[in-house]
């Protein structure tokens, strides 16, 4: 069996949860299907735009088209002719069975046509955001508020893109026409799950999937605390409004606690510092074991309804509790007072009220039971990838 997998991003150049995940599946599939190879784009400013590195990259066949410029029309967001016309030619090249798409933000939404109709591939799709219905893809309105719902008239409104409602319109049914082409959505949550199936996803469509993790990177480690240990605080990701910033940040105000965030911020960090919070930059995803190494406790406050955080579940891995907000994909992976706590969504003092809990009396997270054997390896993940694979393959 030969597979194409297309994602936006892909390492080394992107490092964000789905471009990592993806890497990983990718990486566990190779040895249990005859080739798998990556359909992606890259940001090199050095070179022409389109430019097509087909290169090797840790044992992997990765296509990368360049393309850096980001000042997109709203039409240019979801239609890339020369990506179409770069994706043929791998299309064709590769011989796949199966194309197993991750993201298409970047690359042209007509992909899916292409492969259902025009090869009569299977199709496959990891949902790792709302995307598909949101151009934001986080589901969060020009208010920072969670958005009930697509239709021309919100999205217009909330659109970063200049556009007109018929063009949105357009787009929208464009988009639910191409949603029937794809054979299997796999999805890392049920929030996700039931969000689709509101849309009018067909239920049998919609496989729950756990991500899948190389546990063998991750150290766990239990401690043991006493009345007397200073609590680490972390927060590892990216530095947007939408991962709740504002409010892990005020949450500390006032508070005897320090707070570690591993994220690249820039000159933004001024207006977000105060004495107890350090900024220690940004990380790659292989020395993600050195800096889990130095938490005791991660916060993962997003306002948004996350998919299923990868850094919940590394953290996981490494036996660290978690605080996090009480919706969507986060609510869903925490059982409160067994491998974490959770907090009122966007409210600062609901979070801070957690924080001092835990640094009145620091022996309360000796209660706690962080389990490794909640996260899913990768290759119990990759096989039951390859199995839905086999099983669209045949019919």
């Amino acid at each position: 069996m030969k597979v194409l997998k297309v994602i936006h991003g892909f390492p080394p150049d992107y490092m964000a949860g789905s471009e990592v995940y993806s890497y990983h599946l990718v990486k566990a599939l190779s040895h249990q299907v005859e080739k798998i190879a990556v359909f992606t784009t890259v940001e090199n400013e050095f070179d022409k735009e389109y430019e097509v590195y087909d290169e090797v990259y840790d044992g992997i066949e990765v296509y990368r088209v360049n393309k850096f410029r980001r000042d997109y029309t709203y039409q240019e967001k979801f239609h890339d002719e020369k990506i179409v016309a770069d994706f043929r030619q791998y299309l064709d090249k590769t011989e796949s069975d199966i194309v197993h798409f991750g993201h298409l933000s970047h690359l042209s939404i007509c992909l899916l046509s292409i492969v259902a109709r025009e090869y009569h591939l299977p199709v496959v799709f990891t949902v790792h955001d709302f995307w598909l219905f949101c151009v934001k893809g986080q589901l969060i309105n020009q208010d920072n508020e969670i958005c009930s719902g697509p239709s021309a008239e919100k999205c217009h409104h909330c659109s970063p893109y200049k556009t007109t409602i018929q063009e949105v319109q357009e787009n929208l049914n464009h988009m639910r026409e191409l949603l029937g082409l794809i054979d299997i959505f796999l999805v890392p949550s049920h929030t996700l799950r039931n969000y689709f199936i509101q849309q009018g996803i067909p239920e049998n469509k919609l496989v729950f999937s756990k991500y899948g993790f190389d546990a063998d990177k991750i150290t766990y480690r239990k401690k043991r605390y006493t009345s007397e240990n200073r609590i680490n605080f972390g927060f590892m990701g990216r530095i947007i409004p939408t991962k709740g910033i504002r409010v892990l940040v005020d949450a500390f105000q006032g508070v005897n606690a320090g707070l570690s965030i591993y994220g690249d911020i820039g000159s933004r960090k001024r207006f977000l510092e105060q004495p107890n919070i350090r900024f220690r930059g940004g990380y790659d995803n292989k020395s993600i074991n050195q800096v889990l190494g130095e938490i005791d406790v991660l916060i993962v406050p997003s306002i948004w309804l996350e998919n299923s955080p990868l850094v919940i579940q590394e953290a996981f891995l490494a036996g660290i509790p978690v605080i996090t907000s009480n919706i969507g994909g986060m609510k869903e992976l925490i059982t409160e007072g067994v491998d974490g706590f959770l907090f009122e969504v966007g409210n600062t003092r609901s979070l801070q009220e957690c924080i001092i809990e835990i640094i009145r009396d620091p022996e309360i997270l000796n209660n706690l039971s962080v389990s490794r054997q909640a996260v899913r390896t990768i290759e119990d993940d990759a096989g039951f990838v390859h199995s839905i694979y086999r099983e669209l393959c045949a019919k």
